[in-house]
């Protein structure tokens, strides 16, 4: 009989790539700390290893919330004038400080399943028509071609008029990192390791998923293709 998968276990493992873990772990289940601070949050109380060195199995569903929930950024790391990347606590900082900033939020509703407090101020901004819901899982998911065009092009147009946008993921580091990525290819006709570079300048710790980085290497030449130099030439 195949084990049952609770709904909590599928919203955090769409949130926290498995590649994030490590593969033997450590033997003992992780440990949260008490009381939590941001600086020591990741570390387990019983061997004081990073949550990360552990195995998946290791790390409850609720502690892993717990953990992202507090070494969460509350600041979006600006990867050129009007383009941010970041947690989903930057993102909503970044949209209540600006009223005419859009979301691009790669998490999608799942991530209330995982984080139910996000609901809220994320349907306000829902109301408002403020925010893209991509419903994009950090694992094996296959974004494709014509989703990452058809984003790509979504950012552009919002930027075309004046408007900052902000693209967050629960962490800021996987899939707001790819998406990122690949506007930056779609509008400036480079390739994905040169975008990355770019959004790396400003965020280091930016690490698509395996998975994701194959697509981009993939799609790339194809996203690159329509327009591209042209729209690079007018802005130069």
């Amino acid at each position: 009989m195949a084990a049952q998968v609770s709904a909590s276990q599928i919203a955090a493992d769409a949130q926290v790539a498995a590649c994030q873990f490590a593969a033997e772990g450590l033997g003992h289940a992780f440990v949260l700390r008490k009381p939590l601070a941001k600086v020591t949050a990741k570390r387990c109380a019983e061997c004081g290893a990073d949550w990360d060195q552990h195995s998946r199995d290791e790390v409850s569903d609720d502690a892993l919330a717990i953990i992202v929930d507090v070494v969460q950024d509350t600041t979006a790391s600006q990867i050129e004038p009007g383009l941010f990347v970041g947690g989903y606590k930057a993102a909503l900082a970044k949209a209540r400080a600006d009223g005419t900033s859009t979301v691009v939020n790669c998490a999608g509703t799942r991530l209330h399943e995982f984080l139910p407090r996000t609901r809220a101020p994320f349907d306000v901004l829902r109301r408002q028509r403020r925010v893209m819901d991509l419903e994009w899982e950090d694992s094996d998911y296959d974004i494709g071609l014509d989703a990452l065009r058809e984003t790509s092009r979504w950012i552009h147009h919002r930027r075309l008029k004046g408007r900052a946008v902000v693209i967050n993921c629960a962490q800021g580091k996987s899939r707001s990192g790819t998406l990122a990525a690949a506007y930056l290819m779609f509008r400036d006709d480079v390739d994905d390791g040169e975008a990355l570079r770019r959004i790396r300048a400003a965020r280091p710790f930016v690490a698509p998923n395996r998975g994701f980085l194959e697509q981009l290497a993939t799609h790339g030449p194809a996203l690159r293709l329509p327009g591209a130099r042209s729209r690079r030439s007018r802005r130069e």
